[in-house]
């Protein structure tokens, strides 16, 4: 039950307050009946369907559930100065695993630690997989509860990658069978080998748009080659020799291997970029846009995507970069609202509820779905996202209190060096002063 064996000082204290209704209570008594929950929610894939999981929760609790769809800096704005300033506006928000040290330290959700300890036996704790608690968890405290476990890997062309012809051309070129990358040498050939731009085919497909968009693909790019932004005594390490390395490998991507206008892209570009057949690879993607490459409404490589290890160079450990959001619950709001908004979380996380959000775009976070007969004869990839969830690191992106700072500064000094504005070096160099600069006030 991971960190849940050592939380248990003081577990029950605030929880009686809230109270204790089961999921097949909320049926039958309806205790909610008129309480009206807002909920702001990052505007992924998954976004829509939560709005139809609210209408429906109403029908079995009585509660309405209102979703306030918002891109991600927006969120990010929105609640916090929500919580800031103590406004209510919002019952619940969805939260970053980024997010979980800020919140932690400033007391702006609900520690639901208690509550788990609580229901753990209703909720199935077990069930729910170790890494997926580090979606809300800091210092001790669970301040959201898994929503939605996102795993780092690398998306490819599969049906290019066994073209024989291709194949053939490849092998005659760098000696070695096309296969899909496995050190960032490989990755490095196949996007050379695969960037035609009289074709519209090129090898690669990254964001590079400033902000968290550049900062946060660079960092797994910085993970691969072993680097790091603090170190295990939260020194600043960002301009070491392994993030250099990887910042002027991340620079290469945009300058031979990206589509023409990458160093703008948002998630939702190079999502788009993949899709759409123009970039071969897509070595950043998380597994939340998984599915949609099989929806033909949006796809053109229905049938033709392969999903593997991130590359890493090769003194470096294969990585499972880990992501994703957790659901928490504004500290502000009334026990009454508490009690509904925590009532909701435990229904859209019950095992029925998680087969049908996977199959409206939603992301797991418990062993039983991804196990489940059905949703693997539908989505054969759930075995290579169990692979990657089991081995997941959810820290490789610091969830310090400082992280949304530091990546605003990342995300302006990365760009800066994708567009030429500044070396490297440079780039790099001002990171780690500002950064520093952040410790030191």
């Amino acid at each position: 039950m991971n960190h849940w064996k050592v939380i248990v000082v003081g577990a029950v204290i605030s929880v009686l307050m809230l109270g204790s209704v089961s999921l097949l209570g909320l049926a039958q008594a309806k205790p909610y009946d008129g309480v009206v929950l807002h909920l702001a929610c990052m505007s992924d894939q998954y976004a829509n369907y939560l709005k139809t999981l609210g209408k429906q929760f109403e029908s079995v609790s009585g509660a309405k559930v209102e979703v306030d769809i918002l891109g991600y800096t927006e969120l990010y704005q929105k609640i916090t100065q929500d919580y800031a300033t103590h406004t209510k506006q919002y019952d619940l928000a969805t939260t970053d695993i980024v997010w979980t040290g800020e919140f932690e330290k400033k007391g702006w959700t609900v520690d639901l630690t208690p509550l788990i300890l609580r229901d753990s036996e209703e909720i199935n704790v077990s069930d729910i997989l170790p890494i997926m608690w580090t979606e809300g968890s800091w210092q001790g405290k669970q301040i959201a509860f898994p929503l939605a476990g996102y795993a780092n890997s690398l998306i490819y062309r599969k049906d290019l990658f066994n073209d024989p012809q291709e194949k053939a051309a490849f092998k005659k070129l760098y000696g070695y069978e096309l296969r899909p990358p496995r050190t960032i040498d490989e990755l490095r050939d196949a996007a050379t080998f695969f960037t035609r731009p009289k074709e519209n085919l090129y090898g690669l497909t990254v964001n590079g748009a400033r902000g968290p968009a550049v900062a946060q693909d660079w960092m797994e790019f910085m993970r691969a080659f072993g680097g790091r932004i603090l170190d295990a005594k939260g020194n600043v390490t960002v301009d070491s020799p392994e993030c250099l390395a990887s910042l002027k490998f991340f620079v290469e991507i945009f300058d031979k291997w990206a589509p023409p206008g990458a160093a703008g892209y948002w998630w939702d570009d190079r999502e788009t970029s993949y899709r759409s057949g123009q970039a071969v690879m897509e070595p950043t993607s998380w597994s939340i846009a998984r599915a949609g490459y099989e929806d033909p409404s949006i796809s053109r490589v229905v049938g033709k995507t392969g999903m593997a290890i991130s590359p890493t160079i090769p003194a470096i450990n294969p990585q499972f970069g880990f992501g994703g959001w957790g659901i928490a619950i504004n500290a502000d709001i009334a026990p009454k609202r508490q009690a509904a908004a925590w009532a909701f979380i435990k229904w859209i996380m019950s095992p029925e509820i998680q087969k049908d959000w996977m199959q409206h775009d939603g992301a797991p976070i418990r062993l039983s779905t991804l196990l489940d007969p059905d949703l693997n004869q539908k989505m054969p990839w759930l075995k290579t996202m169990l692979k990657l969830f089991i081995h997941g690191n959810g820290d490789y992106r610091p969830r310090v209190p400082e992280y949304s700072r530091i990546q605003d500064i990342l995300g302006l000094r990365i760009n800066q060096a994708i567009t030429h504005e500044l070396t490297p070096e440079e780039a790099l160099e001002k990171a780690s002063q500002e950064i520093k600069a952040l410790y030191n006030k």
